[in-house]
């Protein structure tokens, strides 16, 4: 209950987020790499010796941060789709294969997931970057 809690709160603070900015949607892959990255150095077990409204708060902030500015990102992106019918549909095949590349965490583990996790959005951010900064990128 208190993880699906701090991912809604996480989706809906991203959405009021969202729909204040402009359009520097670009700018908030830096504090997503940077959130899932913490995620993975930080000690799992450190938690379990807080208080309960330490490891509370850590429930609904850190460890769902990741998807706070993935959900700027995508709002952003969203609101400027010329077509949100597919782009709607293109993110609920991203969510459906998200789904099942969590099974390998079972095998892999938790804290390499996440490493899958940031290859997918640096992935994410390549298709995103407009086609004269892709080329310059795969040129270096």
């Amino acid at each position: 209950m208190i993880a699906i809690a701090g991912v809604l709160i996480m989706v809906f603070l991203a959405n009021m987020v969202a729909a204040k900015i402009a359009r520097p949607w670009l700018l908030y892959y830096v504090p997503l790499a940077a959130s899932v990255l913490f995620l993975y150095f930080f000690p799992v077990s450190l938690p379990l010796g807080w208080s309960f409204p330490a490891r509370l708060a850590y429930s609904l902030v850190a460890m769902p941060l990741p998807i706070f500015f993935a959900g700027i990102i995508f709002s952003s992106k969203f609101r400027e789709s010329p077509d949100p019918g597919f782009s709607f549909g293109s993110n609920m095949l991203g969510t459906m294969f998200g789904g099942l590349v969590e099974y390998l965490g079972m095998v892999t583990g938790s804290r390499a997931l996440l490493l899958v996790v940031l290859g997918f959005y640096a992935a994410s951010l390549l298709v995103r970057l407009p086609r004269r900064a892709r080329r310059s990128s795969v040129s270096l």
